[in-house]
């Protein structure tokens, strides 16, 4: 098959899915077509992809640049010069709309492309629920040829917020499996030198505040622990001022956007992802398929990835203490370290290994490609042959 994949470029979840997807699908022999304002982060050079950047002009007419627009016109250019079957498009607002823009443009000159829409979280509990959005990220869901989410979770709060008539179809995501090993990893140190890890997009929603309040009273019992901060964000200059309030900035470290992550997934004894709520999780999946115990928010599709007391521990949203207490546990217990790494590896392979879950892609986009189209260009078509 022929794809196109277009997803937000910066390092969160959606945009690392997308991306591992897109080399995935490379792999298995399909030809893949990447596009986006920048190169996605994690996109690396390997056949059957290429990376088709969309250039968004600042024009004296528009108050602002139309990415939207620009977007659509770059996705009709590469299905046309590339014949591509599916698009296939992360995030309902903008690449959805975007994406059905340029099907429904290829459609008067008689080209015809399926569009995929993969919900990822906040484009449905975040920009889709707000009253500015909510019509059109509906929209873009009922009117796109195939539509999946990445949790049962997101599934129902898709269901419950926007009333579609077909639930989206679940797709998890995935780790690459040979990549995201624990081949090298660090044991548990009998010195007490514990490197707990955190990795995000820093927004909000990931309550990094949490996450160095959390490392402060772990710090207390376990005095040889250090955190690294991975990622960069709105929060980031907030939680290293507040490392400094507590007194631990001396053992906190900010590394900023990593591509190749998972050596510091190896290298860490505890992942800490402590959100108000994650679509899926991603990044704690990653840490599993490293070997590294995780202490997270029960809530979400976090309670899909981590199974609480056999990988790591689940903790109410917000409860600090509980949280820092679990992490003190994991650490301090050699013995429930190696057994939450072990079943972490164990998990991450049997459920959620990329060669398990994108067959299940490649599944979709030939069951979309064969069924009638949902296309609202059809009519367009069919009125322009008659006329002919």
């Amino acid at each position: 098959m022929k794809i196109a994949i277009t997803c937000h470029p910066t390092q969160g979840g959606s945009g690392v899915v997308a991306t591992e997807l897109a080399m995935a699908l490379a792999q298995r022999g399909h030809e893949v077509h990447v596009v986006a304002y920048e190169r996605p982060f994690r996109l690396h050079d390997v056949p059957n992809v290429q990376f088709h950047r969309v250039n968004v002009s600042d024009y004296p007419l528009f108050r602002y640049p139309p990415h939207d627009l620009c977007l659509a016109n770059k996705l009709a250019e590469v299905a046309v010069e590339h014949d591509l079957d599916i698009i296939h498009a992360h995030y309902a607002v903008p690449h959805a709309i975007s994406a059905m823009l340029a099907r429904d443009m290829l459609c008067v000159c008689e080209r015809k492309v399926k569009v995929v829409t993969t919900v990822h979280g906040t484009d449905i509990t975040l920009t889709g629920s707000h009253r500015d959005f909510y019509r059109v990220c509906r929209y873009a869901m009922m009117r796109c040829d195939g539509l999946t989410a990445v949790s049962g979770w997101l599934r129902d709060k898709t269901m419950a917020a926007f009333d579609l008539p077909t639930p989206p179809e679940v797709i998890p995501n995935f780790v690459d499996c040979d990549r995201f090993t624990s081949r090298g990893r660090v044991g548990w140190p009998g010195d007490g030198k514990f490197r707990i890890l955190h990795a995000s997009n820093f927004r909000p929603v990931k309550r990094v505040f949490d996450i160095v309040r959390v490392f402060q009273k772990i710090r207390e019992q376990l005095h040889g622990a250090e955190l690294v901060m991975a990622g960069d964000g709105p929060e980031r200059g907030g939680a290293e001022e507040l490392a400094g309030e507590l007194g631990i900035c001396g053992a906190v470290r900010f590394v900023g956007a990593q591509v190749d992550i998972e050596q510091m997934y190896r290298e860490a004894h505890l992942f800490l992802l402590l959100s108000d709520y994650e679509s899926f999780g991603l990044s704690a999946l990653e840490a599993m398929a490293c070997g590294t115990p995780v202490v997270a928010s029960k809530a979400g599709g976090l309670t899909e990835v981590v199974e609480d007391g056999v990988t790591g521990r689940l903790c109410r949203v917000g409860d600090v203490e509980t949280m820092a207490k679990a992490g003190v546990e994991i650490l301090s217990d050699s013995a429930k370290w190696n057994g939450y790494s072990m079943e972490g590896k164990v998990r991450s392979r049997r459920n959620f290994c990329k060669d398990l879950i994108v067959p299940r892609y490649e599944m979709f986009y030939e069951q979309v490609m064969i069924a009638p189209g949902n296309n609202p260009g059809s009519k367009m078509e069919g009125a322009l042959r008659a006329a002919r």
